[in-house]
């Protein structure tokens, strides 16, 4: 098996820990994952990047490894979720409708350049915050 490999035929998201944004999107992504078909694992929980990915590509985007290496990132990942997180399932026509990736990929990036930004907001359980503490996390673990 693979170093940072998924267990168990579960798939793992790596996610800025540090971003409000970031870490609402994954609690959200969690609640709908009732078979716990995805590992959620913080950027910043990691002694190293995994998979040959460098910090910085680790800051710049969520990166979702399916398995023998496939690694998917930023809308990609996104998409990918549709397949998996079956709540997300009517979302996935959406996604894979062809072309997509032409709008998907800059607004993906768009949102990953200005999270903090957006992360500031002091919607409850979301952003900068000191509401944005309360409640537990995702599950980091199988």
């Amino acid at each position: 098996m693979e170093k940072d490999a998924p267990r168990n035929g579960q798939w793992v998201l790596y996610y800025d820990g540090g971003c409000g944004l970031c870490t609402w999107v994954v609690r959200w992504l969690d609640r709908l994952d009732p078979f716990h078909r995805v590992q959620w694992v913080p950027a910043q929980s990691l002694e190293a990047p995994p998979l040959g990915l460098s910090w910085q590509e680790l800051h710049d985007a969520a990166y979702l490894h399916t398995g023998r290496g496939r690694l998917h990132e930023g809308f990609y990942a996104f998409r990918k979720l549709t397949t998996r997180v079956l709540p997300l399932l009517p979302l996935a026509p959406v996604f894979w409708f062809p072309g997509m990736s032409f709008l998907g990929v800059p607004a993906y990036r768009w949102v990953a350049r200005n999270r903090y930004r957006i992360s500031r907001c002091r919607v409850p359980g979301f952003g900068a915050g000191p509401s944005s503490r309360q409640g537990a996390g995702p599950r980091n673990g199988p």
